[in-house]
């Protein structure tokens, strides 16, 4: 075999191996590529309005914890961000994938929440979708 035909033939064995990858990828892992709304956790959606939110900020001692009662969040605004946005002043930091927040009420950096006394869910706040009588905590950790 010359030279020409034996780069033509590597060449063409590359691709088809690039191809069965991605064939293969796609057939195995189908919703590896859902988007983040799409795998919300438990079955949670935007919905148009919840209502009798709460709100529980624990400031872990560097002040006087504060509890928010009876929240209603509208327009499809009905996320975990959306409701800590209705009673407190927050900074916070986009990072494409999600919304961290990095301050509440001059309280910095160290902030995790929890929806029900439920583990802490892996995904951002922004994307974390409520139901009618959820209680949020957020904890400064």
């Amino acid at each position: 075999m010359n030279k020409k035909t034996k780069f033509i033939a590597i060449g063409l064995i590359g691709i088809f191996c690039f191809t069965l990858f991605f064939v293969f990828s796609f057939i195995l892992f189908p919703n590896s590529q859902t988007s983040i709304n799409e795998n919300n956790v438990d079955g949670r959606v935007k919905q148009l309005q919840v209502s009798n939110i709460t709100i529980v900020i624990d400031y872990s001692g560097v002040k006087d914890n504060e509890i928010f009662k009876n929240i209603i969040l509208n327009n499809y605004e009905t996320s975990v961000f959306h409701a800590i946005l209705n009673c407190c002043e927050v900074s916070v930091q986009n990072y494409g994938w999600g919304i961290f927040v990095k301050e509440i009420n001059g309280v910095g950096v160290g902030w995790t929440y929890t929806v029900n006394n439920e583990p802490p869910p892996s995904i951002p706040s922004d994307y974390f979708y409520l139901r009618d009588n959820d209680t949020v905590r957020w904890t400064h950790v």
